[in-house]
């Protein structure tokens, strides 16, 4: 299967002061280089499956100075299927300087578990990492299956179960 990586980056968050901005991975299959883009598919046809897709998260004022213990997504639940991960597959990470480059990687030992249901994922995490207010939060899933319909989706990502962001994944 021929693996094409497209990044599909969409700025559709809410514009109020202080909201948090989702980004995405660089589209090119490496998860720890990653662009100011807010959603990367590793396929983004439609009906296509086991999707890895990477999603990133700018840290604001509501998770600053806590420690980063979990990260999820909720896809819209008549349109996706989120299917299990082991720990070892999932990618975690933080790029603490904007740089495109992941200064901090968390390996499957930082997992301390991963839910998922027909239409979302929860990772949780022994970090030890505190947050500050500009990091941008990294996740690498890597078993979603995309809609049999083409369209724009809205996809919610939360971090710590504090701070959320909205993201509009193109399927084609």
């Amino acid at each position: 299967m021929k693996r094409t990586l497209i990044a599909v980056g969409l700025a559709t968050l809410v514009a109020l002061a202080g909201c948090s901005a989702l980004t995405g991975g660089s589209g090119d299959g490496d998860p720890t280089t990653v662009t100011g883009e807010q959603v990367a598919l590793e396929d983004d046809s439609a009906g296509a499956t086991d999707v890895n897709q990477t999603l990133r998260l700018t840290v604001d004022e509501t998770t600053n100075g806590s420690e980063w213990t979990a990260i999820g997504a909720t896809y819209p639940r008549e349109n996706f299927t989120v299917d299990s991960a082991q720990h070892g597959e999932i990618v975690l990470g933080v790029d603490t300087d904007d740089d495109g480059e992941l200064e901090r990687e968390f390996d499957e030992g930082s997992v301390s578990g991963v839910n998922n249901n027909a239409y979302s994922f929860d990772v949780t995490l022994d970090t030890d990492y505190t947050l500050s207010e500009g990091d941008v939060v990294v996740v690498g899933y890597p078993a979603v299956d995309n809609p049999d319909e083409p369209g724009d989706y809205e996809v919610d990502v939360r971090v710590n179960d504090e701070q959320n962001a909205a993201a509009t994944v193109t399927i084609e």
